[in-house]
């Protein structure tokens, strides 16, 4: 659940998943079309709902049980992901109307879709039951062939579900374990075996232990919708800037120099025992190349740092990385980005005719939480203060009041919430949702 640059603008069917409906039904869409072969028609009893975690592995994050065939599997989906397909439609139509009419918030299903989005497949089953885990407790499937040392890393109590047989899908977003190993028997009998011995793994570990989870009765309500719908839309959200790091940057730059902040970031710099000061400049893309053929022989500089700041005192070099990766020391001797940036300030501090002569050098790398950079030169390491995106958010949480009137401040501090997460696909499911209650609240006609 909850991948795809589809993602981007739309909204993805899968979030109802997560939800019972108004008449308290738990309708099941099958990502990414909705459909399933006629193979599995009355076939599946259980579906574990997934996201991505990491390398080879994938978090269970829900479970739906006692399923039935709500997508007429006999119906010919017709391969295209925009417009409608009629008879699809109309059959979803003719069971929502069996249903006594399937609402989320008050708003019909077929409204908070829309008929122009995606294909006009909306349900692929009702489940008896929907379950979530519990608090405190994290599942996980790993897959066949992943690399362990490029798996991630777990907590003590988090609990891993080796497979022998199985690999992660790649070409489609649902993938089927069957109790006999397969149901083509068109691989080899080891695999198969694997294959049952997996299966067997998942009834006994996940679906079948009930002290993992809890059911879940979500629906959704008006306190849930005004907890996500407050927020107003910013030309953050309206222009999809919030991956952008130069923008970011800019934005950084922006309230930085502001001087009713000063006290505000001469707290967040203090964390790292920083001193910001009353006077002080920031530079947005200085150019790090030192004209100095004999130095940069030696030591290689170059590139330009998103934010420079100069106090009397300092220089405090931030690097802003969102989505794109820190540069690693190539063979040619280029350099990275880190080191160049690093070796560009040391001259500095070192040139007598430098008005950097003498200043304190501070190295700090801002980084979404879910994409801290691995650095694995260990001089950059040590030099550089790795700060991610949920220090700074959570730290303006708590001093809100400072700028809760700076409706600008304002966006830009919601903005950076998608980069507090550990896993890309935790902000998506954050994203989708809140797109999902807007819907909600547009056709409700609600004030957001």
């Amino acid at each position: 659940m909850y991948v795809g640059d589809y993602l981007t603008n739309n909204l993805g069917h899968e979030v109802i998943n997560m939800f019972q409906a108004d008449n308290g039904g738990n309708y099941i869409y099958l990502n990414s079309t909705g459909d399933f072969v006629n193979a599995h028609k009355g076939q599946v009893r259980y579906m574990l709902f997934v996201k991505y975690y990491g390398i080879g592995e994938v978090e269970v994050i829900g479970m739906a049980t006692g399923l039935r065939d709500i997508y007429d599997a006999d119906t010919k989906f017709v391969g295209k992901y925009d417009g409608v397909n009629p008879e699809i439609f109309e059959k979803q139509q003719a069971i929502a109307k069996s249903e006594g009419g399937i609402t989320y918030g008050g708003a019909p299903i077929f409204k908070i879709f829309g008929q122009s989005e995606q294909q006009s497949v909306f349900i692929t089953y009702k489940a008896q039951k929907v379950y979530v885990p519990k608090s405190g407790v994290r599942l996980f499937l790993r897959f066949h062939l992943a690399d362990p040392s490029k798996c991630p890393t777990h907590a003590d109590n988090d609990i891993v579900v080796m497979l022998k047989g199985y690999q992660q899908a790649k070409a489609s977003l649902k993938q089927y374990i069957y109790r006999e190993g397969t149901y083509k028997g068109d691989i080899s009998k080891e695999n198969i075996d694997l294959k049952k011995i997996d299966y067997t793994q998942i009834r006994e570990k996940l679906i079948d232990d009930m002290s993992l989870w809890v059911e879940s009765t979500n629906k959704v309500d008006d306190e849930k919708l005004h907890e996500i719908v407050h927020r107003k839309v910013s030309l953050f959200d309206i222009c999809q800037i919030q991956n952008s790091e130069n923008l970011f940057s800019n934005a950084l730059e922006y309230f930085i120099t502001r001087k009713e902040y000063n006290e505000l970031w001469n707290d967040f710099f203090g964390k790292f025992d920083i001193e910001l000061g009353d006077n002080f400049s920031v530079t947005r893309e200085e150019s790090a190349k030192i004209e100095n053929a004999r130095y940069n022989k030696m030591n290689p500089t170059g590139g330009r740092i998103d934010l420079m700041i100069r106090t009397p005192k300092a220089m405090i070099i931030v690097e802003n990385k969102i989505k794109s990766d820190i540069n690693s020391i190539k063979e040619d001797g280029d350099g990275a980005q880190l080191l160049r940036y690093y070796n560009y300030a040391e001259y500095l501090a070192r040139d007598k005719n430098s008005q950097d002569a003498g200043k304190e050098r501070h190295y700090i790398v801002l980084s979404p939480k879910y994409n801290v950079p691995e650095v694995k030169e260990e001089q950059m390491r040590k030099a550089y203060t790795f700060v991610t995106y949920k220090d700074l958010y959570d730290f303006l949480e708590k001093n809100k009041s400072m700028f809760e009137h700076d409706a600008n401040f304002v966006a830009f501090f919601e903005a950076m919430k998608r980069h507090t997460y550990e896993n890309v696909n935790d902000y998506l499911y954050y994203d989708m949702q809140e797109k999902f209650f807007r819907r909600i609240a547009d056709y409700n006609n609600q004030p957001v």
